[in-house]
Formats: C-alpha cells, structure tokens, sequence
C-alpha cells in the first residue's frame, strides 16, 4: 500500500480550509484534462466507483484512480503545497494562494 505523508505547511492550509468549510472534504488525484495528476481538494465530492484511498491528510480521505492503483502500490510520496498566487483550479485551497502537489519521497 501506499505511503503518504503531509508535510507541515499542507498541513496547516489543510486544516485552514477545512475551519472555512462545513462540508465533508476529500483529495482526488485522477488524470484530469487540464492539470494532470495534481491532486484536488474538494468539499463534498463524489467519489468515482472503484477509487483508492492511499492515506489521509489532517484527516481528509486521498483517492487515486483505480487505473493508478498497481502503480501506486509502493509509492512513497509527500503531499505538500507550493505557492501559486494566479492559480485558476477548482482545488480549495488555491483561496489561500497555494497548490497542493505530491513529492515522491
């Protein structure tokens, strides 16, 4: 299975956006048209049949999708943000001036 880490200050964003929010909150890494595999922050998201939950971050379920799920099986990563100031995602934590990407460890 999976290893996922967070690192602190995706950590602290995580848990900012979640004080701002009432709804369940949930991270997708899929093979999205425009931003690749970037992992996304949604609130009250539904989740594709056949996901895989690879970890949790400050308690928010991480899905893969199931066609990355044999590849994922040893993967070692950290989720972390970068700083964005322009950023035109879906992903909420780009409110904050951030986005999350992972960081294979």
């Amino acid at each position: 299975m999976a290893e996922l880490r967070v690192s602190e200050r995706a950590a602290e964003v995580l848990r900012a956006v979640r004080a701002e929010r009432v709804g369940r909150l949930t991270i997708s890494i899929d093979s999205g048209c425009c931003e690749g595999t970037a992992p996304h922050l949604y609130e009250d998201y539904v989740v594709p049949y056949g996901a895989v939950e690879i970890g949790r971050a400050e308690g928010i379920s991480v899905y893969i999708a199931p066609h990355f799920a044999e590849a994922w099986k040893n993967v070692r990563a950290t989720l972390d943000v970068i700083d964005e100031r322009a950023s035109d995602t879906m992903s909420l934590e780009a409110a904050h001036g951030v986005r999350l990407l992972l960081r294979e460890d």
